[in-house]
């Protein structure tokens, strides 16, 4: 299992990073082509068939991160040939205490799989814009587990049992929300919060971020949700994925996942987590 990321990165360069992988190699760099002077990025990487939380970031002629644009995106199902767009989607930065990784999200649904194609107009406030094309694949099936189905009743390790705590969180102090595994936390039928994320070792640099975050939020919502952060790395030396990874088929990191009473999985969110969001996932499952 390879787990990679798309990642801004301080400069402005996009990277294709492997991050976990087991006897697998590295994923060489790769940078989109230009478009005008500016490089459309795509960062999310399971999009399927339904609902999906769309990712859209945009690089200007110096390969710095436009933060401040106005994004209207439109999508086509036909990539060979000129199609009517079959949906569309304001899409909304999202970058608190992101800095410059911060994206732009659309909510959108997606009818088919196949070769899909993303029509993006970026209009900044100094009149500045561009209109964008780029191509993605959109899968039958979530490699993920979908919005919709149930939550995988993994047994990660606890705290309380670790060895070495480092293995466990690896944040700086030890994080909480290791005190319930995924499986107890369904079946006591409460709203859940997992947050998969390896704050020590995140090659997307959002871990960290993300997981203050949800540390953040955790009080105003403690009785009511259920909170657990889940490590990436079995043994980081060597870049080895633990068994609740591979048992979620996690392609990235951070991600959250949004369980209901139901241990179905109301919401996910890839990459960078804001307030905002979560917030607004959480009154779903609340």
């Amino acid at each position: 299992m390879v787990l990679t990321r798309r990642a801004m990165l301080g400069t402005g360069a996009i990277a294709l990073i492997a991050a976990c992988q087991q006897a697998a190699p590295t994923v060489a760099p790769i940078l989109p082509a230009k478009q005008e002077g500016w490089t459309p990025i795509l960062p999310a990487s399971d999009l399927a068939v339904g609902p999906n939380r769309f990712l859209y970031a945009v690089l200007d002629e110096r390969n710095r991160p436009i933060l401040d644009a106005q994004v209207k995106l439109r999508f086509f199902d036909r990539v060979d040939q000129p199609t009517e767009a079959k949906t569309e989607a304001d899409a909304v930065f999202r970058g608190q205490g992101l800095g410059d990784k911060g994206v732009y999200v659309a909510r959108v649904d997606l009818a088919t799989a196949g070769a899909w194609g993303v029509e993006a107009h970026v209009k900044r406030p100094d009149g500045a814009q561009r209109t964008l094309r780029t191509r993605f694949d959109v899968k039958a099936q979530s490699q993920t587990p979908a919005i919709g189905t149930a939550a995988v009743p993994s047994r990660q390790a606890l705290l309380a049992s670790a060895p070495d705590p480092r293995k466990i969180c690896t944040a700086v102090p030890t994080c909480a929300f290791h005190d319930l595994t995924i499986a107890d936390a369904l079946a006591a039928k409460k709203p859940t919060l997992v947050l998969f994320a390896t704050p020590g070792f995140c090659s997307s640099a959002v871990c960290g971020p993300g997981l203050e975050t949800i540390q953040g939020l955790e009080p105003a919502y403690r009785g009511r949700v259920q909170f657990i952060h889940v490590e990436i790395y079995d043994d980081p030396n060597t870049q080895k994925t633990n068994a609740t990874v591979n048992e979620w088929r996690l392609p990235s990191e951070p991600w959250v996942f949004m369980l209901d009473r139901d241990g179905k999985i109301a919401d996910k969110l890839e990459g960078g987590l804001t307030d905002v969001e979560l917030r607004e996932g959480i009154q779903r499952i609340v």
